[in-house]
């Protein structure tokens, strides 16, 4: 059996038919302009097409924009201290030891202390808040005979826009289901406001809740049974001296 070549020639296309083919793309584009981009940009519409297509509204839409604030100038500035440690190191110019800034939020008076212990019957919840400016910081332990459900929140002074006359606070923790009989850490105030618990006794038993903590507050709101109470706190200067007690090597 013979094999047979095929050579498939294609022809370019002539100048007429390009010639064509640019003057309907013209066409087109044109078209295109003077129904959608021009209604659409810059909501000129000489045919009255953006406004049947209500693309005259996107050119309404971008002019109404309102233009980005300008950044803060230095007498703008909160005077509130940062929420935030963010430890940034610099390295000393004559080869001494290097800087860490950021490593701390200086406060304006000496902390404070509280200790308390609350009983909760079965079906019963208390709150706890510390009354805290904005990077302050909260050294806590709680616990628990049993598990309760707990959420920790804050109030903030100032609330967002249109919430000034709601009941509106801001999770940080939340364990309304399985519950804990324990908690610790150390918290910085991001607003200044009330921080704290509200703990729920879920079980059928009475519960023992133990709270310390330590920290800049100005004073510590309780709430229990449905009563509001501010109560003063603790300053570290009058407690009790501890009894002296010879050190005991760790090694």
């Amino acid at each position: 059996m013979s094999e047979e070549s095929y050579v498939v020639t294609v022809e370019p296309p002539s100048r007429k038919r390009i010639a064509k083919a640019t003057v309907v793309a013209l066409v087109i584009a044109g078209i295109l302009l003077v129904t959608a981009i021009l209604p659409a940009e810059y909501g000129i519409d000489p045919l009255g097409t953006g406004k049947a297509l209500h693309l005259t509204d996107l050119a309404k839409a971008g002019a109404a924009r309102v233009p980005e604030k300008a950044a803060p100038s230095a007498s703008s500035e909160s005077t509130e201290p940062p929420a935030t440690i963010v430890p940034v190191l610099e390295p000393a110019s004559d080869g001494s030891a290097p800087t860490v800034k950021g490593t701390f939020i200086a406060q304006r008076r000496g902390y404070k202390v509280d200790s308390r212990e609350i009983k909760l019957k079965a079906g019963e919840g208390t709150e706890i808040k510390y009354n805290m400016r904005k990077g302050a910081g909260l050294i806590y332990s709680w616990t628990a005979s049993d598990k309760l459900l707990f959420e920790f929140h804050g109030e903030p002074n100032v609330k967002p826009a249109g919430k000034s006359a709601t009941d509106y606070y801001e999770t940080y923790e939340i364990d309304n289901q399985a519950g804990k009989n324990e908690g610790h850490g150390t918290f910085v105030a991001p607003s200044s406001g009330i921080h704290g618990w509200f703990w729920e006794n879920k079980t059928p038993n009475e519960v023992t809740l133990k709270m310390v903590s330590a920290g800049f507050y100005d004073w510590i709101f309780l709430n229990r049974d449905n009563k509001e109470t501010a109560v003063k706190t603790m300053d570290p200067d009058v407690i009790p001296s501890h009894p002296k007690v010879p050190d005991e090597p760790l090694r």
